[in-house]
């Protein structure tokens, strides 16, 4: 169950980079850039996504809903 929701929030994180940046080198850029967002807290996307924590893809997963104008 745990691979099987991790791999759902990665496919909704790449999904949601693809609707937003769909320049995939400005995608790169934004998941490797700091984010000064409090979510964030400085850390850039991909350093919280490789935390090893499960709700940390969710978080990522839920700013890109919300910033794509999703329900947060």
């Amino acid at each position: 169950r745990d691979t099987l929701e991790r791999i759902s929030y990665i496919l909704g994180i790449y999904k949601y980079l693809q609707i937003l940046l769909p320049d995939q080198k400005l995608a790169d850029e934004w998941v490797k850039r700091p984010n000064s967002a409090p979510l964030f807290d400085g850390r850039s996307a991909l350093d919280l996504m490789m935390s090893g924590r499960v709700a940390d893809l969710f978080i990522v997963r839920q700013y890109l809903d919300a910033e794509r104008g999703g329900w947060a």
